[in-house]
């Protein structure tokens, strides 16, 4: 079993296609890439942390509570487009917040990176800034110990953790994104 993340699929909302220049003509066309790019990249018994904005709910939680099933989902941090859903009565477990550790790294896992307790000091992985900030918020910031894990800065496929902490090993410069990353390991 492995443990992957990923952040911000936007499902359902058309506008994310233009806003952060996703290569799809039509939120049908997006939402089907994200879903079968998902299930070659995750096994059913695979563990997923969503970092939150599984779709563009902002009424009852519905539709957030639809695709995360699709997604086999095991927890969500909740993000602020899925705002519509109630933590109670949601059938999986929503945070505001986790902790993750995988090897000798410990990440503190949450929507959006200004979040972070001003005490952590660890790695940090976030979603929210999609890819409209890649400078301050590139897929993998060593000096600040922080990745962004919005879908269209992996590919729009999760991340395992495992391959997350081979990339962090390797780095020692800023990655704009996972093709980076990978080209990074593969040397």
């Amino acid at each position: 079993m492995a443990r992957y993340v990923i952040s911000d699929h936007h499902f359902g909302h058309s506008n994310i296609i233009e806003y952060c220049d996703r290569p799809f003509t039509s939120v049908g066309e997006m939402d089907s890439a994200l879903l079968d790019r998902h299930y070659e990249t995750v096994d059913p018994d695979d563990l997923l942390v969503h970092l939150g904005d599984v779709a563009m709910d902002m009424r009852d939680g519905q539709e957030t509570i639809e695709y995360f099933q699709q997604l086999g989902g095991d927890l969500l941090l909740q993000g602020n487009h899925d705002v519509g859903l109630d933590p109670a009565g949601a059938p999986f477990p929503v945070l505001d917040s986790c902790v993750l550790e995988h090897g000798d790294y410990r990440f503190y896992c949450t929507h959006r990176p200004e979040d972070v307790p001003d005490d952590w000091d660890e790695w940090v992985i976030h979603g929210h800034i999609h890819n409209n900030d890649p400078e301050t918020y590139p897929f993998v910031a060593p000096r600040a110990q922080r990745v962004n894990v919005s879908c269209e800065l992996l590919g729009f496929r999760p991340i395992a953790l495992e391959t997350l902490t081979g990339v962090l090993d390797a780095a020692t410069t800023s990655l704009r994104d996972v093709a980076a990353a990978t080209a990074l390991v593969e040397e």
